[in-house]
């Protein structure tokens, strides 16, 4: 596994304090364990799916997997022996996310097409930034309720904001300050935040 390694001793004590629910070997077996673990999953991790799935994430896995297993079963008389048991719970994740996405056809990367880059390549019909018809109506629903409660002079003016006129614009059309147009666009903004 090619493990750098501690005396049996030093090896034997980590795992006793490990066992022992001491986090700092945990940390120390991590440091250790960290590069094979990390080595097994790229190792066995297709091409295909590591645009999908960060390498990382299977490591995460792997000593999850470790910290909560059973420790009774498990003995390990060397170094290497710890690092062919995580390298194998490794090879495990990574052939059970493979068997997932490459054999049943709901998951099949196989079956994934990549979208065009260009609009002129494209056969799809994607939704873009617009708001949907159904947004609209709520964002036409939610207005109607805070233009209720607010007084005639500040419907108008954000109204005009609406239509796309500046805040200094409004002010000059209203003949009121570009300040009292800010109050009255902040207040409605509070109003759309609490009515969410």
């Amino acid at each position: 596994m090619g493990v750098v390694g501690n005396a049996a001793n030093d090896f034997a004590s980590l795992l006793e304090r490990y066992h022992a629910g001491d986090t700092a070997a945990l940390a120390s077996l991590y440091s250790q364990y960290g590069g094979v673990v990390r080595e097994a999953v790229r190792r066995r991790l297709p091409d295909r799916l590591r645009r999908e799935y960060d390498s990382l994430d299977f490591v995460q896995d792997v000593w999850a997997s470790f910290c909560v297993a059973p420790t009774a079963n498990r003995t390990f008389e060397t170094p290497e022996d710890l690092g062919g048991y995580l390298a194998q719970i490794a090879y495990n994740k990574v052939i059970d996310v493979c068997r997932r996405r490459f054999s049943t056809k709901r998951y099949d990367a196989n079956r994934e097409v990549p979208m065009p880059l260009d609009d002129d390549e494209s056969e799809f019909g994607f939704a873009g930034p617009e708001p949907t018809p159904s947004q609209w109506a709520i964002a036409g629903e939610k207005w109607a309720e805070i233009a209720s409660s607010l007084p005639t002079a500040h419907v108008v003016v954000i109204e005009r904001i609406r239509e796309g006129f500046s805040q200094q614009e409004v002010a000059r059309m209203a003949g009121i300050t570009p300040r009292t147009v800010r109050r009255i666009v902040e207040r409605v903004r509070e109003l759309c935040e609490e009515s969410s």
